[in-house]
């Protein structure tokens, strides 16, 4: 048929996405350096895959802001300064604060059962050790509030900035007993979505950024002690 090997195409995508992940999994572990140059036959040789599907799953990578390529010297793990962190933080406190107000105008039950069912989730991620999952649907909790509020043009310009909060988030629960804190806070935030409570909502969601942002600030300035 036309010489198309399907299933060679199915096989190099599923290698392709194991690629991504272990890369991902890599790179949000700590298992790669920050400050550090790598390269591609590198990450090639460490999976024990051809560059084919490593190279893809680079691009994917670069695209989420969790690697950068930088010419004649390699690849390596994104990494934020102070300023950043802070404008990163800065600009999801003001969208976020005011987008779960206007949620609040059109809030059903099924939405605040998916915000449930999202923290429930989040719940067996840290029975399960699984940590990227968990920021995964940490991220996902977010994006469903604004979803929910049918603010597609917001959702899509934030999108940006939940790649890069997804490595500062992994970071930011390296604090012990922060994953913990963090289900209690989305918690409460449904609670006051529920009661459909609008300076509550607001405040518990600035409330939620800010300590996350703390918690990454702690394990940042414990890095440079260490």
């Amino acid at each position: 048929m036309s010489g198309i090997n399907i299933g060679s195409a199915i096989k190099r995508e599923t290698m392709h996405e194991a690629a991504y992940r272990q890369l991902k999994t890599a790179i949000l572990s700590n298992q790669l350096s920050t400050g550090v140059y790598y390269t591609e036959n590198e990450f090639a040789d460490a999976l024990n895959i051809s560059r084919t599907p490593i190279r893809g799953a680079i691009k994917d990578l670069i695209h989420d802001d969790l690697l950068v390529s930088v010419p004649r010297k390699g690849l390596k793990v994104r990494e934020f300064t102070q300023s950043e962190v802070e404008q990163i933080f800065l600009l999801r406190k003001a969208i976020e604060g005011e987008v779960i107000g206007k949620l609040l105008e059109m809030v059903t039950d099924e939405h605040v059962f998916a915000l449930e069912t999202l923290v429930t989730k989040q719940k067996h991620m840290i029975e399960a050790g699984d940590d990227i999952s968990f920021i995964d649907l940490d991220l996902e909790f977010h994006q469903a509030i604004i979803r929910f509020a049918n603010y597609g043009l917001i959702e899509n310009m934030i999108a940006k900035l939940y790649n890069l909060t997804r490595l500062i988030g992994h970071k930011a629960i390296m604090k012990e007993g922060r994953m913990e804190e963090v289900i209690d806070e989305h918690r409460e935030i449904i609670e006051a979505v529920r009661n459909k409570d609008g300076a509550r909502s607001k405040q518990l969601m600035v409330q939620h950024l800010e300590n996350t942002q703390r918690s990454f600030r702690w394990i940042h300035d414990q890095s440079e002690v260490i």
